[in-house]
């Protein structure tokens, strides 16, 4: 059982506590058969409405320009979480989903790729706050078909 391959899913969005709990998964629990998936969940509501949307746009090209900023953006985010991986020596892949939030594109995810685990961090927001904003890892919890192991902030 410990030569199988594990795909495990890492929800990545480049804070602190999201690369803690990276770095601890590789120092604590990874294997050389892992396929480790970083993933990046970018919210559609987000990603349709920055800034540039408070005006109405004045043409297709515009809009259209405004979308290639933006998937701009998420590549780079991506590039860097792909050498994150290479510095602490995981083989895997980086990649988004769009989801209408964090917690539902990384069970998706989780759920397409037939993932053994769940890999994220904690912001550590207390009770009322996360009562009134939800919280990703909370949502993963109460969703996921998989273990999660939830790090909190250090």
């Amino acid at each position: 059982m410990a030569d199988k391959e594990r795909t495990v899913v890492i929800g990545m969005d480049g804070s602190k506590q999201a690369i803690e709990a990276f770095k601890w998964f590789c120092k604590s629990m990874k294997r050389d058969t892992d396929k480790v998936v970083m993933v990046y969940t970018v919210e559609v509501t987000d990603a349709m409405t920055p800034k540039q949307w408070l005006h109405v746009p004045s043409s297709e090209q515009e809009i259209k320009t405004t979308i290639d900023k933006n998937m701009e953006k998420i590549k780079e985010k991506l590039a860097g979480f792909a050498k994150l991986m290479e510095s602490e020596h995981a083989t895997g892949t980086v990649r988004s989903a769009q989801s209408e939030n964090p917690g539902e594109g990384i069970v998706k995810t989780a759920i397409e790729l037939d993932a053994d685990m769940i890999i994220m961090g904690s912001r550590g927001l207390g009770t009322i706050r996360r009562t009134i904003l939800g919280s990703v890892s909370d949502y993963v919890v109460h969703h996921a078909n998989v273990p999660v192991v939830v790090c909190p902030p250090s």
